[in-house]
């Protein structure tokens, strides 16, 4: 299969919107890409203009753009969790083998269903964190992208975070109170995060 990054970005929106069955994991997911990538401008930005803190500057710089690889690839991961599910639908079920192969196959594709997106939370929590950390430390001129990309960031969290939810009643109900308990303190720590980001960048930029 190849990559979502390998398409066209028109071509990508417009199957996003068309009534074609497109993942809303792998949607947040290239958003939230997106919103890495502005981190990792300011932080190149940064650097361009001065060179005090260079080498830890860079070490950050390093770790924003593992983060933004990770999340391009759990755009494609999400794709691929989608797939199998579909496949595992339309296997045959006309006999009691083919009815455990289909019921097992589906076991395995609900279930990356649910682990695509949280995994995709995980990684957008700490994309956030990153923010937090290097907003006081980039040039003022990029205050306003850092800003940017925390919100898009947050965004895409949300977005992830109900991609999770959609698919949990397909586990077993023993399985969904941890799930249920993890997707809850991913959403606190991006909502403390965000708004931590917001209130610091309008204060840097000299708003309210």
């Amino acid at each position: 299969m190849s990559s979502l990054w390998q398409r066209p970005a028109l071509d990508l929106l417009q199957a996003a919107a068309s009534g074609a069955p497109t993942p809303g994991g792998s949607t947040a997911a290239l958003t939230g890409a997106f919103g890495a990538a502005l981190l990792e401008m300011a932080l190149h930005i940064t650097l361009n203009k001065h060179r005090e803190g260079e080498e830890e500057l860079l070490r950050v710089l390093q770790t924003a753009t593992g983060l933004r690889e990770r999340l391009q690839a759990l755009a494609d991961e999400d794709v691929r969790a989608f797939g199998a599910y579909v496949q595992a639908t339309r296997l045959p079920q006309d006999t009691p083998a083919q009815e455990r192969e289909r019921a097992e196959a589906l076991d395995r594709a609900e279930r990356a269903a649910v682990r695509a997106p949280l995994e995709l939370a995980r990684t957008l929590v700490e994309a956030l964190n990153l923010a937090r950390q290097i907003l006081p430390h980039v040039h003022t001129e990029v205050t306003s992208d850092v800003g940017a990309g925390a919100a898009i960031l947050a965004g895409a969290l949300r977005a992830g975070l109900l991609t999770a939810e959609i698919n949990l009643p397909h586990l077993p109900e023993e399985e969904r109170p941890a799930l249920r308990a993890e997707r809850d303190t991913l959403q606190a720590q991006g909502t403390r995060l965000v708004t931590a980001i917001l209130r610091r960048t309008r204060a840097r930029l000299g708003g309210d």
